[in-house]
């Protein structure tokens, strides 16, 4: 057995030498402590003993105590203690068992059953020390995962329209929260050209890594389609997504799809037009608080080739508000399983009708975190709000 120090715990002088012989014969280190206080001392600096060797009866900290003491202690690696007694009722060696003793031998010692409990102990510290290094290169993978995850994050919200953005008379906020730290949704709001603005929100189907990275295809897809059918002003919403549905078809590498809507306003007029596609209804909102709803349904995208799709025309006049939303608003359920639901949205929306676009989110996110309890403060879906407003002259 290799060379390992112990640490020996007694009040005795006499029975310390008598162990340090013993164990010395054995091939082992010896570092003595006369009491509890002096091994914890010791132990606290000497980061190489991992085994005690300890008296149960000593003035002030006793084997018992010393076992608890060592335990509420965070010294870094596992403390193998053996306990020396003079005492064999079954009561005692279970209260030494709880105060976090290991192993128990009885006085006088026995050479060769402490050889064999040594032994023992010391394949409990080997498994200790390895399951502790694997747990440091655990936390390390980790910690570089989680890093790398905010970065991505980072990025990802970096792709997120400009807060408090305005185009000529149109105003945009947004809500992003996602589910982790990467989400499937996406919001882009774009100027065209110089009267017309496109706008669009996608939820990628699942959350996370995946989503996020299958949103990053769909982002490029949404600009090779909005550049390559004409100008804004002539551009079909229905077309540009009939195109994403093709592409992604051709380039998902799994069956994965999304939902979305697209949409693209005139800045000037307020005249608007935007397909769905298996997206949430689109909310338009008067300033007297009326709300209705835009679409017509649709397929995902990805889900079935050659769907068709169509434009829904609107006007968004001043004061009015238009939102999208992913089903992350309206299926975020309640402790009981009751979902916030559409209904709901649409009496939130409709009665802040005249408060501005920013707080109106913020107080939709806040009712959300309510809704959902005060216990779980992350969404089990990714959610998503694109609001966008006419101001008035």
């Amino acid at each position: 057995m290799a060379m390992q120090p112990i640490l020996v715990v007694d009040d005795s002088a006499s029975y310390r030498l008598l162990l340090r012989r013993t164990l010395g014969k054995l091939g082992f280190e010896i570092v003595e402590a006369e009491d509890g206080w002096r091994a914890l001392q010791l132990l606290r600096v000497r980061e190489e003993i991992a085994m005690v060797v300890c008296d149960w009866e000593m003035p002030e900290l006793d084997g018992p105590g010393l076992c608890r003491a060592i335990r509420e202690e965070t010294l870094g690696r596992y403390i193998y203690m053996i306990l020396l007694t003079a005492r064999d009722d079954s009561e005692a060696l279970i209260d030494g068992m709880d105060a976090g003793a290991d192993d128990f031998l009885t006085k006088p010692v026995d050479i060769n059953e402490l050889r064999v409990r040594l032994r023992a102990g010391q394949r409990v510290i080997d498994l200790e020390a390895a399951l502790a290094e694997r747990n440091r290169h655990l936390d390390t993978a980790y910690r570089q995962m989680r890093g790398d995850l905010q970065a991505a994050a980072a990025v990802q919200t970096s792709m997120l329209p400009a807060p408090r953005l305005r185009i000529d008379d149109v105003e945009c906020e947004w809500l992003f929260a996602p589910s982790a730290y990467l989400s499937g949704d996406m919001l882009n709001v774009k100027a065209m050209d110089d009267t017309h603005v496109m706008f669009c929100a996608i939820d990628v189907a699942g959350h996370g890594v995946q989503a996020a990275m299958l949103s990053v295809i769909v982002n490029r897809l949404l600009a090779r389609g909005a550049e390559t059918l004409g100008a804004a002003g002539e551009q079909s919403p229905a077309s540009v997504v009939e195109e994403m549905n093709r592409q992604f078809l051709e380039e998902a590498v799994d069956a994965s799809y999304f939902t979305m809507v697209y949409g693209i306003l005139d800045t000037r007029t307020g005249e608007g037009r935007l397909t769905q596609a298996g997206h949430s209804y689109p909310l338009l909102v008067t300033a007297a608080g009326d709300a209705s709803r835009l679409g017509s349904g649709g397929f995902p995208v990805g889900l079935l080739p050659g769907c068709e799709y169509d434009d829904v025309s609107f006007t968004l006049r001043p004061a009015e508000r238009l939102f999208l939303y992913s089903d992350g608003v309206t299926e975020c359920a309640a402790p009981d399983g009751e979902l916030f639901g559409d209904e709901r949205l649409r009496e939130f929306l409709s009665a802040r009708a005249r408060m501005p676009l920013r707080q109106t989110l913020d107080a939709l996110k806040s009712e959300l975190h309510s809704w959902r309890g005060a216990d779980r403060s992350t969404f089990d879906d990714d959610v998503s709000v694109l609001a966008l407003g006419r101001l008035s002259r």
